[in-house]
């Protein structure tokens, strides 16, 4: 009788049966997995290393992926080079960046960087040893003669003087260079010769400079004329000697580029006028203040230093 108020124990619950497998998904096409990719995020037009994973043809991932690496390290390097463009600008230490404003000098900074990536030159020699001097961009000249080594290109200097007096003294004179051009092979260097087995030779001398006629302050002048060629007719023969080399011999090395001393004695001008096919010259005529300029039409596009950085992603 006293076991009759115990309760009874409890019954054992029974798991709930396991739920049925889902179905097997239908196969994808190629854009829809790279949709599936990310999901939730939006859809890029750029190919991810991710999506190349699923791509099945070995040749034609390679070929994305080397792309994408060029294109990676393009964005890399131009947002590196506009921070450097930046700190050259803004430092005031280099004459060519400091008229116009603070956008306009570091686009000048970012452009000889550009040009120097283009020539092989880190970004310091860029700002340093590059100049653009009436539309042209122009290099100083011991850059040149140092990349043509660099290229294989090496010389021996032969000085042509003439005696003359100067105080009851007899001194050699340097009235012209010459330059005997050799070409390294393998790891020597032998002379560069002509068709007739002769080796070349590159010179300028004091009659080139007297017949070479130059625009300077306003008008034409003998080159022997200038004040450099007066006071330093040595180092002058020589420069314009490396200048020849360049344009005879290696037109292919820091090809577009002039050297400084001879842009500057070039005529400034403005550059030519764009004009749409079939336009009348008379209907073309405006006065001076009319004119609207190459960087004015630029402007009006309201480029900013942000689209440098990357564009942003398509939603």
């Amino acid at each position: 009788m006293e076991n009759e108020n115990v309760p009874a124990p409890p019954r054992p619950v029974e798991p709930p049966p396991p739920p049925p497998p889902p179905p097997a998904p239908a196969e994808k096409s190629l854009a829809g997995r790279f949709e599936a990719v990310q999901p939730g995020q939006p859809t890029s037009a750029r190919i991810t290393p991710d999506h190349l994973a699923l791509v099945t043809d070995t040749v034609k991932r390679d070929n994305w992926i080397a792309q994408l690496v060029e294109i990676e390290l393009a964005q890399q390097n131009a947002a590196h080079d506009l921070k450097l463009a930046r700190y050259f600008a803004i430092s005031g230490k280099f004459d060519d960046m400091k008229g116009g404003t603070a956008e306009q000098n570091i686009a000048t900074a970012m452009v000889k960087i550009q040009l120097g990536r283009a020539w092989g030159f880190n970004a310091a020699d860029a700002i340093r040893y590059i100049y653009f001097v009436n539309g042209k961009p122009s290099l100083e000249t011991e850059i040149i003669a140092s990349k043509l080594q660099q290229h294989g290109y090496d010389w021996d200097i032969e000085w042509i003087e003439d005696k003359v007096t100067h105080k009851d003294r007899w001194y050699q004179k340097c009235v012209g260079c010459r330059l005997w051009l050799k070409k390294l092979d393998g790891k020597v260097y032998v002379p560069l010769t002509d068709r007739a087995g002769n080796q070349v030779t590159v010179e300028f001398t004091e009659f080139d400079a007297d017949t070479a006629q130059v625009y300077e302050k306003g008008g034409w002048i003998p080159l022997s004329q200038k004040q450099n060629y007066k006071s330093w007719g040595r180092d002058m023969y020589f420069w314009r000697a490396i200048s020849r080399v360049k344009k005879y011999h290696a037109p292919h090395v820091l090809r577009g580029a002039i050297e400084r001393e001879e842009a500057l004695e070039m005529i400034p001008g403005d550059p030519p006028e764009q004009l749409p096919a079939g336009t009348n010259a008379s209907e073309r005529e405006t006065s001076a203040g009319e004119r609207e300029t190459l960087r004015d039409r630029i402007l009006k596009q309201e480029p900013t230093f942000e689209m440098l950085q990357d564009e942003p992603q398509e939603k």
